[in-house]
């Protein structure tokens, strides 16, 4: 029996090549979104709903388990709120830590609740959790919080042999934030080439499969060596 994941953000440029690399490695994926399948998913099932409704929850489990139990779950929803730290809208402010954090939580939960055997759980977080750049404040500070919430979960769910891990991807230009690539961007990765969309995939299939049985509670960058490089002048 082929294996079952759900993918949240499944729409979105890094979801959508979660979504094809798990169907190439043999899994049935669920994907869930706020807008409809894009073109290119149709061997997908798929959800639409705010990923922060119960409801939406309980809908993608119901269509996973016409298939069998659900054995991964990958996060890649996306908020954030650009502006210096004074500027930052509380409401906004709350809105990025529902979607990045605590949406993260109650799928993660949910899946375990469902899953009596093992399961691999994966959030994209991102190299914000580790550094800081003015101006993104508050989608750092929930990508921080999400690798706390990994680390906790990996720690109280290990013994019923579930693992959490997330993925830190550097920038990766995709349709959102294409016209943000630069010769000064570019500079900082030492593989002096940008990371994509689907080689934060193809690290996301190996978190949820069985060849990482022994990795749980990482956060492990996919960044072209953005975190391992210090500024000219350090």
């Amino acid at each position: 029996m082929r294996p079952v994941a759900l993918v949240t953000g499944a729409g979105g440029g890094i979801g959508s090549a979660v979504v094809t690399t798990l169907v190439k490695h043999g899994w049935v994926v669920v994907g869930v979104d706020l807008v409809d399948r894009p073109a290119g998913l149709e061997s997908v099932e798929w959800v639409v709903g705010d990923v922060r409704d119960q409801s939406t929850v309980e809908h993608a489990l119901a269509v996973a388990s016409q298939y069998g139990e659900v054995g991964g779950l990958v996060t890649a929803t996306l908020a954030e709120q650009r502006g210096s730290l004074e500027s930052l809208d509380p409401a906004a402010l709350t809105t990025v830590f529902e979607v990045q954090v605590a949406a993260a939580w109650a799928w993660s939960t949910a899946v375990v609740a469902a899953a009596p055997l093992e399961a691999s759980l994966v959030h994209i977080s991102s190299v914000h959790a580790q550094r800081a750049v003015p101006g993104m404040a508050a989608y750092a500070m929930g990508k921080a919080a999400l690798d706390a919430l990994v680390r906790a979960a990996a720690v109280e769910w290990g013994p019923r042999g579930v693992r959490c891990n997330a993925v830190l991807p550097g920038f990766v230009p995709v349709q959102r934030n294409q016209h943000r690539r630069s010769e000064e961007r570019l500079a900082g990765h030492p593989l002096r080439r940008y990371v994509t969309a689907e080689d934060v995939a193809q690290v996301v299939a190996f978190l949820l499969g069985s060849e990482s049985r022994a990795v749980t509670g990482v956060s492990l960058p996919v960044d072209g060596g953005m975190l391992a490089t210090l500024p000219h002048w350090a």
